[in-house]
């Protein structure tokens, strides 16, 4: 055998192993630093936190163990004294209509952005959409205590211009949580909406409008459908992420702002008040561990939902 052949040997042997680009060995060098970030960064954090939930206090001090002493303990508590399970409800609530607020209103801007504003200047319009997610979101909590507050910005000019009988009272009030959580959670969502209707097959919509369909119908059977996916995307995280925050809880919500549902705190507030006040970490990690079992079901449903939708896009 020629060196030729041989050599025509090794390259189509080679080619054959390689024959899409996964199947070169270099994907795993690509993928470590995925991998360590999420053992390193996520899974052993997590798994830690889980396993201080089964420790147990003994004498002020904290001792390894698999106790579901702390697990006990809440559920004996949900509806007396601590009364973690409407503290669960308040954080459902706010979650749940925050996201419903901020979904629409990112939803309206994406649109906007993807339908109103010329193509080449709609990278600059999502820029400063997303802007105000630069800024510190403690600095933006602060500036909306002081829009909100009895003697703040609204309040002043509406007593300037001599309406004294209209005074804004929503500080301290899950409404007011539910503002710096809107204004958090907007620039996310417009850029996870905004890729779900600029990929929107645009001759669809010309169909639509070219069988006499109006600009309203074509909105409701055209574009409302394939958006589906990312709306509910947008929704599953507006929620897990409404869920864990507790400063718009505490700063603008006074730690137990009154709702429908009544004056309870938030769980995330809730959380963050044990772990200040308490020695108790275990018990802590255990609440922790129930918080992230509430937003993984969300994630979990949204999931369903979103593949749903999607299987009916497809079909």
């Amino acid at each position: 055998m020629s060196d030729g052949t041989a050599l025509n040997g090794v390259v189509e042997g080679r080619a054959r192993r390689l024959r899409t680009p996964n199947d070169s060995p270099l994907k795993w060098l690509c993928l470590a630093p995925v991998a360590v970030w999420f053992v390193l960064l996520f899974g052993l954090p997590l798994a830690f936190l889980v396993w201080i939930g089964f420790w147990r206090i003994e004498d002020f001090q904290q001792v390894p163990d698999f106790s579901l002493d702390n697990y006990r303990e809440i559920a004996g508590n949900l509806f007396v004294k601590s009364r973690y399970g409407l503290a669960m409800l308040q954080s459902f609530w706010v979650a749940a209509t925050t996201a419903l607020v901020a979904v629409a209103f990112a939803y309206g801007i994406a649109l906007a952005i993807a339908f109103a504003v010329p193509a080449k200047r709609q990278r600059l319009a999502l820029l400063f959409a997303v802007a105000p997610f630069w800024s510190s979101y403690v600095l933006r909590l602060y500036s909306w205590q002081t829009i909100l507050s009895k003697n703040g910005v609204v309040n002043s000019v509406l007593k300037a211009a001599g309406i004294d009988v209209v005074r804004l009272d929503v500080i301290y009030t899950q409404i007011a949580t539910r503002i710096g959580l809107v204004h958090y959670l907007t620039p996310i969502l417009v850029v996870i909406l905004y890729v779900t209707v600029a990929n929107i097959d645009r001759t669809l919509i010309e169909a639509a409008r070219e069988l006499g369909a109006t600009r309203w119908q074509a909105f409701r059977r055209v574009i409302l459908p394939l958006s589906k996916v990312g709306l509910i995307t947008a929704g599953s995280f507006a929620v897990i992420i409404a869920l864990g925050d507790a400063l718009s809880g505490n700063l603008l919500g006074g730690g137990t702002g009154r709702s429908l549902i009544g004056k309870y705190p938030l769980f995330a507030s809730m959380l963050m008040t044990d772990y200040s006040s308490s020695t108790n970490l275990p018990r802590t990690s255990a609440l922790a561990t129930i918080l992230i079992l509430m937003m993984i079901l969300v994630l979990v449903t949204g999931a369903i939902f979103a593949g749903r939708a999607q299987r009916r896009i497809s079909g």
